[in-house]
């Protein structure tokens, strides 16, 4: 029995001594980063210019860079700009249930991809770059003004998640990036 809680105190030793050892790797996402300004200084330092969207985006694309612009400098703190981030919209919508009495869509599902690109404020080095999607859905009712109301709902709850990823995705690299 003796040798059954020696194995176990070996198994709880090797298994501190290799979890402090590793310790060591990992950098903490909102501590200081590699060039030693604090993240949120980092991410303030991002400008989001104006976009001309299309028509039909022109909603969806007004949220989508509210929400950016306050992910990643909630704060207003009016900060020196060093990085550029562009962004590119799609959206879409679709109805998977419809009813069969009235032939209308009773929910929709939009869909939404944003591609980003972060760059010197020169625009001559590129950062990083990738794409976040997300998706929102809503019910639909007979009343005209509701339905507007819960897709306009949609699109924001969108913009946010997709706001949220690209904050994250920014934020790992320059945390990371001296």
């Amino acid at each position: 029995m003796s040798s059954l809680n020696l194995k176990s105190l070996i198994h709880v030793a090797v298994v501190t001594g290799l979890s402090l050892g590793l310790s060591a790797c990992f950098r903490p996402l909102h501590g200081p980063t590699a060039s030693g300004l604090s993240l949120q200084t980092e991410l303030a330092s991002i400008e989001v210019p104006e976009v001309e969207w299309p028509p039909q985006l022109a909603n969806a694309g007004h949220y989508l860079r509210s929400e950016v612009i306050y992910a990643l400098n909630g704060s207003g703190s009016d900060v020196p700009k060093r990085y550029r981030l562009g962004l590119v919209l799609s959206e879409s919508q679709t109805s998977p249930v419809v009813s069969s009495e009235t032939g209308t869509a009773t929910s929709v599902i939009v869909g939404g991809s944003v591609t980003y690109t972060l760059t010197s404020l020169d625009g001559k080095t590129v950062i990083t770059q990738g794409t976040a999607t997300s998706s929102a859905s809503f019910d639909r009712f007979p009343q005209r003004f509701a339905n507007i109301r819960a897709a306009r709902d949609a699109e924001i709850r969108l913009a946010k998640d997709l706001a949220v990823q690209v904050r994250t995705r920014v934020s790992a690299i320059l945390a990371t990036r001296s």
